[in-house]
């Protein structure tokens, strides 16, 4: 049997593990609609954790170096752009938090399955020249310091479905 300072400071941490388990699953976790903004690719500065991946075409990212280049698809950036928006679609428990208002760039949110915590998704859609179009992504964890691979694991998953999509 526990004693009562024991029990009561059992009873704190659980309340605030809770509480902050909520605040991790409420409606108010990823801000209000507009309360961000997808990012400005020219702009972009890197954290200097490992919990992130990049991946953007050559002269996108001036400020921060990619992890790899982005793919050319072979089709216009409307059809890219609705490509990945059926890839994020399927993709579980990712939320299209904003839109640029010719859709072509978005800000996204995907939790872990377990304790649901948020990974934010950039993505911009770019021509490519001659028809073509390419895409940039930059997916970072908002907590921790490693994420053992699942930001490069989700980006590269994500360019694959859209390879397939596409039939490229």
């Amino acid at each position: 049997m526990l004693k009562p300072v024991a029990r009561g400071l059992l009873a704190v941490i659980l309340l605030a593990a809770i509480g902050w388990y909520g605040w991790q699953l409420g409606p108010w976790a990823d801000g209000a609609p507009g309360d961000r903004a997808p990012a400005d690719f020219a702009v972009l500065e890197r954290a200097s954790t490992p919990n992130q991946y990049l991946v953007a075409p050559p002269g996108t990212t001036p400020r921060a170096e990619p992890d790899a280049e982005s793919p050319v698809f072979p089709v216009p950036p409307e059809r890219l752009r609705d490509a990945m928006l059926a890839v994020v679609e399927e993709a579980p428990r990712t939320t299209l938090l904003e839109r640029s208002p010719d859709g072509m760039r978005m800000l996204l949110v995907q939790r872990s399955a377990l304790l649901r915590f948020p990974d934010y998704v950039d993505v911009a859609i770019l021509p490519a020249g001659e028809g073509g179009s390419t895409v940039a992504v930059y997916s970072r964890s908002h907590f921790g310091y490693s994420d053992m691979g699942v930001n490069r694991r989700r980006v590269e998953a994500w360019l694959a479905d859209l390879k397939r999509r596409i039939g490229a």
